[in-house]
């Protein structure tokens, strides 16, 4: 599948990504993906997780902010994510798009702010053309997605949705895929107090009831803990 997958991108951009690992308030340690996936960026994401654990610290989650890029490569640290269990967030004001689907799809837990852009289409080569092997490709993207629990109807948005568009999905197709949706719809979220922050300050959110609880208030709930959870990888320190 890797072979099928090697030579094709979702994007033309040429901005690499940069992964980062970054503590925020309360000691909550993330990773950082901003610009385009890339080759080797798997292996970074590894070696962000061991340095955070071997510094006595866990990783919280992944956020993304990314057009796309190498497809291969997404379907590899996608998998990294799923074994370590760990959340994606797109925060306010990024954007998550083709092969950074994947990856967003693999966590965990997914959180999506009502101000970020998620979509999905299909799949090109490095050139921007669709070929009889980028058609191949792109159905197996999708059926990585739908193991990702991604419904039949974003499934087909992403077969139907030429390389050189993109299909955004709705809240009400974010949250069919599980993701929870952050900040309040229609309303611009407080500035957080720095950059880094920004994922935790759009983590307030209004349920359906109207009522407002924010994530860390569910996550309370579920698991007796104020903060994100944080997954430990096999290499990982107990």
């Amino acid at each position: 599948m890797l072979r099928v997958l090697g030579a094709a991108i979702f994007s033309t951009a040429a901005t690499a990504a940069e992964l980062s690992s970054v503590t925020l308030k309360g000691d909550v340690t993330i990773i950082a993906l901003s610009g385009d996936v890339a080759q080797g960026d798997t292996e970074t994401a590894e070696t962000l997780i061991k340095a955070a654990n071997d510094g006595n610290r866990l990783i919280s989650a992944v956020r993304l902010d990314s057009p796309g890029g190498s497809l291969a490569e997404a379907v590899k640290l996608a998998g990294l994510i799923r074994r370590a269990k760990l959340p994606t967030i797109v925060a306010a004001g990024s954007r998550c798009a083709s092969a950074c689907f994947i990856v967003f799809a693999a966590g965990n837990e997914k959180f999506a702010s009502y101000e970020a852009a998620i979509g999905v289409h299909g799949v090109s080569d490095k050139f921007g053309h669709e070929t009889a092997q980028t058609e191949e490709a792109t159905i197996a993207m999708a059926r990585i997605a739908s193991g990702f629990g991604v419904p039949p109807r974003i499934i087909g948005q992403m077969l139907a949705t030429h390389a050189h568009e993109i299909a955004w999905l709705t809240p009400d197709d974010l949250r069919a895929m599980g993701a929870i949706m952050t900040d309040r719809p229609g309303r611009h979220a407080p500035p957080p107090t720095s950059p880094d922050d920004r994922w935790l300050a759009g983590l307030d959110h209004q349920p359906e009831d109207g009522t407002t609880r924010s994530q860390g208030a569910d996550q309370r709930a579920r698991e007796a803990a104020g903060k994100p959870v944080q997954r430990a990888l096999p290499w990982q320190k107990r």
